[in-house]
């Protein structure tokens, strides 16, 4: 038997392997969520947003990179109000005891030649706090 494996097409998304243990990668799911995510009305709680997660991610070559992740997030002890979206990080942020949480497709475009980045979030849904990833 012979399996004949094919590059991947121009232009399509590629399976990024093991981005939780990707600097990079977690620096731009980080960005998406504070620039789009703990901004959005639709997080109307007391609690900014912190990723929990990645649970798969892909990039693109459009015009730049799109990299498109869909991601487990929860509510952090960092209250809104007290600290800017754009001040949170993984040292000063963590998840919050008994927090709610979330799964949410996020997408960053970057074109690095225009200093250009944008961020996109959309709810996929509320996961249950028995619920294990």
């Amino acid at each position: 038997m012979t399996i004949e494996t094919k590059p991947p097409m121009p232009g399509a998304p590629i399976d990024i392997k093991d981005p939780n243990n990707d600097q990079e990668h977690m620096n731009r799911v980080w960005g998406a969520v504070n620039g789009e995510l703990n901004n959005q009305a639709s997080n109307n709680g007391p609690y900014h947003f912190v990723p929990i997660k990645i649970l798969s991610a892909k990039s693109q070559v459009v015009a730049g990179m799109k990299h498109i992740y869909e991601v487990l997030v929860g509510e952090s002890n960092c209250k809104k109000g007290e600290m800017q979206a754009t001040e949170l990080t993984q040292a000063n942020c963590k998840l919050r005891d008994g927090a709610n949480r979330a799964i949410y497709n996020l997408s960053v475009w970057e074109r690095p030649w225009d200093n250009f980045t944008q961020y996109t979030a959309e709810k996929v849904r509320t996961v249950d706090a028995k619920e294990t990833f």
